[in-house]
């Protein structure tokens, strides 16, 4: 098993686990995610930072920005400053027989889980 927490977050993967095999946790909620649904949100929220990265260099320090993508079952959005941004992701399923979810990370937490993220990612 691999883990990765802070203050506001959790991060697990667990391939013992047949079906979901990652689980992603925000303040006071967590969901487990299927291996497809893990691999899409990490496609969609690492190329809205790749997004934030190119735009923050026409902005002032003051200014804000939100960026939003949607992408398969994912819509992803970062609202902030050229340093400092929250993460909002929502997973809506076509089929009404299937769970959707909704999470949330602030300022002070959306980093330090994305970049969880991306160390998960590139360690498998």
């Amino acid at each position: 098993m691999i883990r990765y927490e802070g203050i506001g977050w959790r991060l697990e993967r667990d391939i013992s686990k047949k079906k979901f095999s990652v689980l992603i946790g925000a303040n006071h909620c967590a969901v487990e995610l299927l291996h497809t649904e893990w691999e899409s949100l990490c496609a969609i929220v690492f190329d809205l930072i790749d997004e934030h990265g190119k735009a923050k260099k026409q902005l002032m320090p003051e200014e804000e920005i939100c960026l939003e993508m949607e992408r398969n079952q994912w819509w992803a959005c970062i609202e902030g400053t050229r340093e400092h941004w929250s993460l909002k992701v929502i997973l809506s399923e076509a089929d009404e027989n299937i769970r959707g979810l909704e999470l949330f990370w602030p300022v002070s937490s959306a980093k330090a889980l994305t970049a969880a993220m991306r160390t998960m990612w590139d360690s498998k």
